[in-house]
């Protein structure tokens, strides 16, 4: 039987909690304390890690409306592989990512959605996999099920790693917010950008580069290790890690077709049976303030097109308001062409 553990309910002094607050939203604003990284640029004439050998890895919990997709994705995107870690989802995303051609690598049980052990999770399937290809260098594509990832200038990822210079071991990524507009938000196995182009960019000083995210990640056999750290923000590493100035663009649908997207939330926040409340940790954690329970309490906002009172995330905590704008208006037009697994033609008809 699993153990089941309860959310931790220790409560930090008011005074310390206030100090902890401010720091982080000090960091996070001014890039303090986040010098774990480098930039720099691309040399003229690079000398690459070849061949390139990519995997993707995708975090998943009750994500059978868009599992597919995110598969398939990571796969036009050059992915040899690419592997699962599924949080036992009660709905059909195991079967569903099997059938699009990922790799099922781990099913693991938890009452709470906690961050460390699916890292852990995670972590533990690319150590085994990295180390048994033979490769001496293997690039990991680190997503959850909402988050698509793509190259700059046109360019998969695979194709964007084979003129990168071997001395980056990460590269960041700009990060757009997507909401929905129109119905649907969202058809299975199609690239949701067809159905939701309006986004928000996610600026935040994880980096100097403000990345939201650092969804590529490579492993070395001989080098120094590289590891996860909370929602990909950063990486963790006994010396400096150096990132390249061209980032990689990442689109988070993280509101699909309100129906599926409801339940899915009602799931994590609302008490469950036996009274589990499975974003409890996570709130604690947060303190109050977990992605999940500021997407369940802006949802009515969202889909009716609220936008001055729909939350986002910001250095200084959740705030109100969010501008939704076509995605192709904040990027040059070379970054808007994205590769799609179906004949372009065939964007926005459902199926």
């Amino acid at each position: 039987m699993p153990e089941t553990r309860a959310p931790s309910t220790q409560v930090e002094a008011p005074f310390t909690k206030r100090i902890r607050s401010a720091a982080g939203r000090w960091s996070l604003q001014f890039n303090i304390g986040r010098r774990w990284s480098r930039s720099a640029a691309n040399p003229a004439r690079p000398d690459p890690v070849l061949p390139v050998r990519l995997f993707g890895i995708v975090a998943t919990w009750c994500e059978e409306d868009i599992i597919e997709a995110t598969v398939h994705n990571a796969l036009a995107q050059g992915c040899e592989r690419v592997f699962i870690v599924d949080n036992e989802s009660p709905d059909d995303t195991v079967k569903r990512a099997a059938a699009a051609g990922a790799e099922i690598a781990r099913v693991y049980h938890t009452d709470y959605y906690e961050e460390s052990r699916r890292l852990a999770e995670m972590t533990g399937v690319i150590e085994a996999v990295s180390s048994q290809s033979g490769a001496g260098h293997v690039w990991w594509l680190l997503s959850d099920a909402d988050e698509f990832i793509h190259g700059p200038a046109g360019l998969r990822l695979v194709d964007y790693l084979a003129r990168l210079d071997r001395r980056f071991r990460v590269v960041g990524a700009r990060v757009f917010d997507h909401f929905p507009a129109s119905e649907p938000a969202n058809v299975p196995d199609r690239h949701p950008l067809d159905y939701q182009p309006l986004c928000q960019e996610m600026k935040m000083a994880w980096c100097s580069l403000r990345h939201w995210k650092h969804p590529l990640v490579r492993w070395d056999r001989s080098g120094p290790a590289v590891r996860l750290d909370n929602g990909f923000h950063r990486v963790r590493a006994d010396f400096r890690v150096e990132e390249p100035r061209e980032a990689v663009f990442m689109h988070h649908f993280q509101y699909r077709n309100r129906p599926e997207t409801a339940e899915r939330l009602r799931r994590l926040c609302e008490a469950q049976e036996g009274g589990v409340v499975r974003s409890a940790v996570d709130d604690a954690r947060q303190r109050g303030e977990s992605a999940g329970r500021r997407r369940w309490a802006t949802l009515d906002y969202v889909y009716s097109g609220n936008w001055a009172r729909v939350e986002r995330q910001t250095p200084r905590g959740s705030r109100p308001g969010v501008n939704p704008r076509p995605w192709t208006s904040l990027v040059p037009a070379a970054d808007a062409r994205v590769a799609r697994w179906y004949p372009v033609e065939a964007a926005r008809q459902p199926r």
